[in-house]
């Protein structure tokens, strides 16, 4: 029986399929390894202003005033230690010696727009941090904590590494220690501190816009006017003061008066770090139109000042992430009983 071969023509249309195979094989592994290059790099580049993100939402829900009744006198001040004899009683009503104030960064914290942009959050919780030793381990103690962006060199880098200072727009965390608490010794004073101050220290770098929203809830009873569906009854302008009775003139149920919100809504810009080498212009801050934006709340304005932002982003060929929450408050029991 004579053995059949491949003949010449057959082996050649062999190899050029395996070839072409093989050519296929080598695209579809370059494609993948370099999506995956890129996915694994975007997510370097965002998971310190993600940590950072995760540290605001954790410390900002144990947000606390440790609100109390007493009597007020007929001119609306307090009743104090050193008048017993004095004060008489008109009112009662809630008091606290704590606060929770959000804002225009560079008003509460004092300094340049655009050095200090957007907006800033300061609170009151227990979140334990001391510099004394004597109070170590006691993890329920009230620290005043806060949150704003300042635009800055890295001046945290230790003197002995080489390069250039930059300048960049980075979150600032504020922690002061319980034996250093300023509301209770300065309570008109109690942010004196912040910036540039000891207290305060950068947790991410490249966050080029944060704003706060207190807010009511957008879900509840029927009828209830403590209930929000819009989200900008409570703060139409951003701005809150639980030393103030805030939007009440327009119902009692909108009474700021040492009342934390419910809902904190928190949006966080990041951009990455090859966008912000090539738009830095050494001490002077990259504009990315941020000066008209986020100062109306209402529903409309807050996605279209979003949209903006990103748009503007998009032209300046920036790679960016957006960040959102929100944070329900536990330690938040609104009432409108008191109507001043």
């Amino acid at each position: 029986m004579k053995a059949r071969a491949f003949t010449l023509i057959e082996l050649l249309v062999s190899m050029t399929i395996v070839s072409i195979l093989l050519i296929v094989m080598v695209t579809i592994t370059g494609q993948t390894s370099a999506v995956w290059r890129d996915t694994t790099g975007k997510s370097n580049q965002f998971r310190e202003a993600r940590n950072a993100f995760e540290a605001i939402s954790r410390n900002l829900a144990q947000a606390t005033l440790n609100t109390y009744y007493d009597y007020y006198a007929a001119d609306g001040s307090s009743r104090k230690a050193s008048d017993p004899a004095t004060f008489v009683p008109a009112s009662y009503g809630r008091q606290s010696e704590l606060r929770f104030q959000s804002g225009e960064a560079s008003t509460l914290v004092g300094g340049a727009v655009a050095t200090f942009p957007g907006q800033a959050l300061f609170f009151q919780a227990p979140l334990g941090f001391t510099k004394a030793a004597d109070n170590a381990g006691l993890e329920n103690l009230i620290n005043t904590w806060g949150y704003y962006l300042e635009f800055r060199e890295d001046s945290d880098r230790p003197a002995y590494m080489p390069g250039t200072k930059r300048h960049r727009f980075r979150l600032m965390e504020f922690m002061e220690p319980t034996e250093s608490l300023q509301v209770y010794q300065q309570p008109n004073q109690w942010l004196q501190t912040v910036a540039g101050g000891a207290n305060s220290h950068v947790i991410a770098s490249n966050i080029i816009c944060l704003t706060f929203l207190p807010k009511l809830p957008s879900q509840g009873p029927a009828g209830d006017l403590r209930v929000d569906p819009d989200g900008n009854r409570l703060s139409p302008a951003y701005a809150y003061d639980s030393t103030t009775v805030g939007q009440a003139a327009s119902g009692a149920e909108l009474n700021s008066r040492h009342q934390l919100p419910p809902v904190v809504e928190v949006i966080m810009v990041a951009i990455d770090e090859p966008s912000a080498v090539r738009l830095e212009q050494g001490g002077s801050p990259p504009d990315f139109g941020l000066g008209t934006l986020f100062k109306d709340a209402t529903p409309a304005r807050r996605k279209s000042d979003l949209q903006t932002l990103e748009t503007t982003l998009a032209n300046m060929k920036v790679n960016y992430r957006v960040f959102s929450t929100e944070v329900s408050l536990r330690g938040a029991r609104w009432s409108r009983e008191q109507a001043n």
